[in-house]
This record gives structure tokens, sequence and C-alpha cells, in this order.
């Protein structure tokens, strides 16, 4: 059973000493955005999970390839990483429209690496 009523969940932590300012609000903001886009096109149904777990962790250089972690079948639940460079976030901090952009690129990037290796049905974002 999931531990949420939300598909993705978006959480972050720096690997470097630094923050990113309201970065929080715009995973919330992704995660609502994309709850029902995910819902409706039942992109799930068929999979062995029915919720991701999204990490952005934020260190000194960016990693392209996301790294899909565990799947915890009793959860039904799939990890998933990105990683995103200290500098990018900082860019964005202080514009929430940017910020919510660059979480959702980097969901894209997590959602396509899943298709892949799940054949889940695409997500359009």
């Amino acid at each position: 059973m999931s531990m949420s009523d939300y598909p993705v969940l978006i959480g972050g932590i720096g690997l470097v000493k630094g923050r990113i300012k309201n970065i929080g609000l715009a995973m919330v903001a992704v995660c609502d955005e994309v709850k029902p886009i995910i819902e409706q096109t039942c992109a799930f149904d068929g999979l062995p999970f029915k919720e991701i777990n999204m990490m952005i962790r934020w260190a000194e250089y960016a990693i392209e390839q996301p790294e899909i972690g565990p799947l915890h079948k009793s959860k039904q639940s799939l990890d998933v990483a990105t990683t995103i460079s200290l500098s990018a976030g900082k860019a964005a901090e202080n514009n929430e429209q940017k910020l919510v952009a660059l979480v959702k690129s980097e969901l894209k990037k997590v959602l396509q690496a899943v298709e892949v290796k799940y054949g889940m049905c695409q997500v359009n974002l």
C-alpha cells in the first residue's frame, strides 16, 4: 500500500555545502501538477509500483543520467535519484517559474528512464 496519495513524491538533499532557497515549494508544486496527469494516463497500470520516490541531489556538478534505485514491492514504490549542480539551483532560486521548470526537467529525465526500464507508458509533462 502506498504511503501517499501522490504518484510522485519529490525530496532533495545537498551533497555539497549550500542550499537552494524555495526548492521545497517548487517540488510540491510539481508533485501537485503531475498528479492528475499521471492518474489520467494510468501510467503505472500493470507496473510493480504505484509510486515513484524521487530524490534531487545538488552537487558541484550535474549528472545527466538518473539513477534508478531499488523497487520496494511491499510498499509498491520505486526509488530514483537525479543530480543537479548547486549553481544551477542557485541561479533559479529567486524565480519560482525557473525553479519549478528545473524540478520538472529533472522529473522528465526520471520518467524517461523509468519508461525505458519498466515499459511505463510515456507521460507528457
